[in-house]
């Protein structure tokens, strides 16, 4: 087993201008995107509580030639960071491939207070992992290196959103080009996504959980997330209507208060 690493992050201090909530807020993006990709979701949530936005390995602060190849690596490396940088307990986010970790964290940790996986999927459900269309176009982006988001865009938030902010994909690629894209920890974290099975996970659950997904997303299969919610005991689902798979970017201020609604809920 490979020794668990200090991933590169980011920390936004709580502005105060909500209600604060009693723990940190870690915030985990999925695959090839660091937590530059939040965007202003951060610095609002940060409107409620300390965030600390976590880089996976091989992606944006967390340089690596390698990356890992499993959840099971990533969410070793963000146990040992949290745990390096003092904190005992916190309220976890994660989307798609951030969200297995998420859940992966939750389940061999006492870290995590309260638990949102966003988007996500996992093996063993009757719905598929990811569009067909989706994966083809996200493999052939990879030809060149480092993918258009131009090409990607129509996967990852609706047509509305596109329409009104048409500058997001230049927007995403600066920042790829900023931080350098690697284009073999990418291909990693695909299969360490696609190998992913959560029912384990699911099964030993015990801490709060949110499951919240969008009915339009063009990349993973809605119903993939709601059937990991089915496997999880008493844990809460949000569907949205109108978004794509980053429907934090999309719709911030409502996610954000689903989330704020969460954890802040009496245990």
């Amino acid at each position: 087993m490979s020794t668990p690493v200090k991933l590169g992050y980011r920390i936004f201090r709580f502005q105060g201008a909500g209600e604060a909530l009693n723990f940190p807020v870690v915030l985990l993006r999925g695959l090839g995107r660091s937590s530059g990709f939040w965007l202003e979701f951060s610095e609002k949530l940060s409107e409620h509580a300390e965030v600390i936005c976590l880089d996976l390995l091989g992606t944006g602060l967390s340089r690596s030639r390698w990356g890992r190849g499993s959840i099971a690596a990533f969410a070793d490396d963000v146990i040992h960071t949290l745990n390096e940088l003092g904190y005992q307990k916190v309220f976890f986010v994660g989307i798609s491939m951030g969200g297995m970790v998420a859940l992966d964290v939750a389940t061999r940790s006492q870290l995590v207070a309260r638990l949102a996986v966003l988007a996500s999927s996992s093996r063993g459900n009757e719905s598929r992992r990811i569009r067909p269309r989706a994966l083809a176009q996200l493999l052939w982006s990879l030809r060149k290196g480092t993918p258009s988001n131009k090409e990607l865009a129509e996967f990852l938030v609706s047509s509305k959103t596109l329409s009104q902010r048409p500058e997001l994909p230049s927007v995403w690629d600066q920042l790829w080009r900023q931080e350098g894209f690697s284009t073999l920890p990418v291909l990693r974290q695909l299969l360490a996504a696609a190998v992913f099975d959560g029912r384990p996970a699911l099964k030993k659950l015990n801490v709060p959980t949110l499951f919240m997904v969008s009915k339009d997303d063009n990349l993973v299969p809605w119903r993939n997330t709601v059937q990991m919610w089915e496997k999880a005991k008493d844990c809460r689902l949000v569907v949205l209507e109108g978004y794509g798979h980053d429907f934090p970017t999309e719709a911030p201020d409502e996610v954000i208060s689903h989330l704020v609604s969460h954890f802040s809920a009496s245990p």
